[in-house]
């Protein structure tokens, strides 16, 4: 069965560009490994990710990254079964704040951190999807 997960947590501090692309080259090795797919957001401090796949390869990943020093604040915001997954090509797309256009932003209402009450599990994982898997500017 196969499930997904959206999450938003808080960036520690010092968490940049280079330690985001860390995160996606080892993400890239083990999620091919486990065929997990997904889209982590880098946003004004905050990563917003959407990881999909097996159930138990999922909850591992999740446990680990509830435990990575690197985030801090998590709020597991969905987490669902799902028929298919939305990441097929990506083992785990990556956009940070310059690869987002202002356009897009304001098309979703952005505001940073998502907080919880203006975005539901359904509106973040489209707006994921928006952000990796259109062009970036």
């Amino acid at each position: 069965m196969l499930e997904q997960v959206i999450y938003v947590s808080r960036a520690h501090e010092g968490v940049d560009a280079h330690q985001a692309y860390d995160i996606i080259r080892v993400s890239h090795n083990r999620n091919s490994r486990f065929g997990l797919t997904g889209g982590l957001l880098l946003l004004d401090g905050y990563f917003v990710q959407v990881l999909e796949g097996d159930r138990f390869h999922l909850h591992q990943r999740l446990a680990s990254i509830r435990a990575d020093p690197r985030h801090g604040d998590f709020q597991l915001r969905w987490q669902g079964p799902i028929d298919d997954v939305c990441f097929a090509e990506e083992w785990m797309a990556l956009r940070l704040d310059d690869g987002v256009s202002p356009a897009l932003r304001e098309s979703f209402g952005y505001v940073p951190g998502l907080p919880e009450d203006r975005f539901s599990g359904p509106q973040l994982l489209s707006f994921v999807l928006a952000c990796c898997l259109s062009p970036s500017d």
